[in-house]
């Protein structure tokens, strides 16, 4: 059996790496939502305990109304092994009888915790003894059905083989009406009245035996017991006299075998007799083992048994049923029997890590644990911790193992008070895989592989801000910001760069933005940039210029945000510069395209590094036959042009600054000249100034047309 057990425990432990059923998980999933809702019972008991400390002086531990709390969070996890007992039940495999005797091992653990030391009433002061028996049948079924109806389907029943150990198992497990009907066999009319006198008797003893459930106090239970207990002290005396006149009857039909049909039935039903006026040495004979035995005590040996009793009537019985401690589940339910409940639960970890767990922490709610108790569980686990708060680290171990269960595992941890549990949050959150798909042909899959992407991205933010980790929101941000920008997702790249509140990424996004602009065009820039979420080029809209005064002069407003006004300077210059070229495309807005640019060009958003290219991109206007800017437009435009001239004639380091992006637009075809990287450095700057050149004689002609035809700009 020893064996049969530890090979059973070996699979289990196989069966939990595998995560081979869906059942498994279920019964994690919902388990973990009985343990959230002990944590926060627990959280509220923990600010009354606090509140009452603070008024008296004095600390308490829970309340009777918070212990009723927690035997209810107890019935929900037996509950649950339960459910997942039954859904393997239905469709067992070739080697699942004995995963199921261990969940019934696990069942039967926590129910005896649960009885034993949170009860339903808060306090446990009654007898116990109908609880450990209705315990005890739920666990180990005896007698069996088939027994059972073996025996009522003999002729007669008391001929069958197993009649007296049916009768003797009914009485021990507490089934007083089902023994009392078997016995009904011996009122037959073929059998001597004498013994359908002691049989009807005898029977009418077990249908009355009183029930501490039935009984509104203890006081009237104790005292029913002990009347009754009498009756069948008073029978059990006269048992012998009354077999004599039973054999006596049976020497008319059987003189050959009446004496040791009598002594038969005399041994039976004085055991009987005995085993109801709780004969201890009775008990011990017929008794399969300690658990039996013990729960047969509190109904018949001593019905006024309590729970602070339980150790010492243990020690009398395994004096002569010992604990067969080769079984682990053994250990545990006589370690939870004598009252060493921290012993228990060390005892459950090679059983069941579940179970350790999940009964390690509900203890420790009712305070059941001893003080420092704790020990190192696994490598990485913390030392000199709590063992309620180890076992619950290398719980979440056991689950960020399946990578759908993550999420779950950080509960765990948020339950663990620890430095050490707090990295390994931060480990499983950086851990779970976010990296956004790749682009793929079809454009259904690929839609769906980023949805499903971002949900994902979205979990582990929203389990970062749950657990107050805003530190960890910033820098998973920051990481979807860089990989989305290096896969050319800038409207996203974006998102996630103002959510991590990282305004140089923001910058760097906005400069890859422009980097492929002149790689790909005007076209592809503006498909880029409405790639942007909406609110965040609104917000960035705000702190652009106003379009010109009727008076020509350009106003300006930066009013305030959530967000520092810098970190949306180049959203703010990318929603202009995509809505100058939107204008531009067409001959007809092209005034709307001049003031556009204008207001790029006066603009503190704008990067002083593409002046340029924005004046260059002036000149198809300014050479244009009609004239699309007004005086005063044009005027600020030659200002730039000579603020960036002067610069371009000083320090190499101050025309590189301002050409740096107009040396892209001029690029093409540059890396052909021959001649080192200070030549070609030259070359460019030679160009740059050359192209400005062009821009100021561009503005000068223009703005003599403007002189010249007064009124006659657009």
């Amino acid at each position: 059996m020893a064996d049969d057990r530890e090979a059973a425990s070996t699979r289990i432990k196989v069966r939990d790496a595998q995560w081979a059923a869906r059942a498994d998980q279920q019964f994690y999933v919902q388990s973990h939502t009985v343990f959230h809702s002990l944590q926060s019972i627990a959280a509220s008991q923990q600010r009354s305990e606090a509140n009452v400390y603070a008024e008296t002086g004095l600390s308490a531990g829970p309340s009777v109304q918070t212990l009723q709390y927690f035997h209810r969070i107890g019935s929900l996890y037996c509950d649950e092994v339960h459910s997942y007992y039954s859904a393997l039940e239905a469709e067992p495999g070739d080697d699942e009888a004995e995963y199921l005797r261990h969940l019934r091992d696990v069942h039967a653990v926590f129910r005896l915790a649960q009885l034993l030391y949170v009860p339903g009433d808060g306090q446990g002061l009654g007898v116990v003894g109908e609880e450990l028996l209705h315990w005890f049948n739920a666990y180990d079924v005896a007698p069996t059905t088939e027994q059972g109806d073996a025996v009522a389907q003999a002729s007669p029943p008391h001929q069958h083989p197993e009649y007296w150990d049916y009768v003797f198992r009914c009485v021990l497990r507490g089934f007083y009406g089902t023994a009392a009907t078997v016995l009904q066999s011996y009122t037959a009319s073929d059998v001597p009245e004498a013994l359908q006198s002691i049989a009807a008797e005898t029977a009418q003893l077990l249908k009355v035996l009183p029930r501490s459930t039935a009984h509104a106090t203890e006081a009237s239970f104790l005292a029913a017991h002990r009347n009754w207990h009498t009756s069948v002290r008073v029978f059990l005396s006269s048992i012998q006299r009354r077999m004599d006149s039973v054999q006596e009857q049976l020497a008319r039909d059987h003189p050959a075998s009446a004496e040791d049909q009598r002594l038969e039935l005399e041994a039976q039903f004085r055991c009987l007799l005995e085993l109801l006026c709780g004969v201890q040495d009775r008990v011990l004979e017929f008794s399969e083992d300690w658990k039996e035995a013990l729960c047969t005590w509190g109904a018949l040996v001593q019905p006024s048994m309590k729970r602070d009793d339980l150790p010492d009537v243990l020690q009398t019985i395994t004096d002569q049923l010992p604990v067969d401690c080769t079984l682990p589940v053994e250990s545990v339910l006589a370690e939870l029997v004598r009252g060493n409940v921290t012993q228990a639960i060390k005892l459950c970890i090679p059983l069941d890590q579940w179970l350790a767990t999940h009964l390690g922490d509900f203890c420790d709610k009712a305070s059941l644990l001893d003080a420092g108790s704790g020990e190192a569980m696994d490598d990485g686990a913390p030392d000199a911790v709590g063992l309620r708060d180890s076992l619950l680290f290398s719980w979440a171990e056991t689950l960020v193992e399946e990578e759908r269960l993550w999420r779950m595992a950080l509960s765990y941890l948020a339950a663990v008070p620890t430095e050490a549990a707090r990295d390994k949050m931060r480990a499983i959150l950086f851990d779970v895989p976010l990296d956004a798909p790749s682009a793929g042909a079809d454009p259904e899959s690929v839609r769906e592989e980023r949805e499903a992407h971002f949900a994902k991205v979205e979990e582990v933010l929203s389990a970062c801000i749950e657990y107050g980790m805003d530190d960890e929101v910033r820098i998973i941000c920051r990481r979807l910001g860089h990989a989305l920008m290096e896969q050319h997702a800038y409207g996203l790249a974006v998102a996630y760069s103002v959510r991590a509140r990282d305004a140089r990424l923001v910058h760097e996004v906005a400069d890859r933005i422009l980097a492929d602009y002149f790689e790909h065009g005007a076209a592809h820039y503006i498909q880029c940039v409405d790639t942007i979420p909406r609110v965040l080029l609104e917000d960035a809209g705000s702190v652009l210029p106003r379009a010109p005064n009727t008076d020509g002069a350009v106003a300006f407003q930066t009013p305030s945000s959530i967000f520092a006004p810098e970190t949306f300077d180049p959203l703010a210059f990318h929603v202009k510069y995509r809505d100058f070229h939107r204008f531009y495309a067409e001959p007809r807005t092209w005034r709307a395209a001049a003031q556009t640019l204008v207001e790029l060009v006066t603009a503190d958003s704008t990067p002083e590094s593409f002046l340029a290219v924005l004046l260059v991109d002036a000149l198809p206007l300014l050479q244009a036959s009609r004239l699309y800017f007004a005086l005063p437009e044009t005027y600020e435009l030659l200002r730039v042009v000579e603020k960036i001239t002067a610069a371009a004639g000083g320090p190499e380091q101050e025309a590189d600054y301002y050409y740096q992006w107009l040396y892209r637009l001029l690029h093409s075809g540059q890396d052909k000249r021959k001649g080192g990287a200070r030549d070609k450095a030259l070359q460019q700057r030679s160009l740059a100034n050359e192209r400005m050149q062009v821009v100021r004689l561009s503005l000068l002609q223009y703005l003599s047309r403007v002189i010249v035809e007064p009124g006659s700009e657009v």
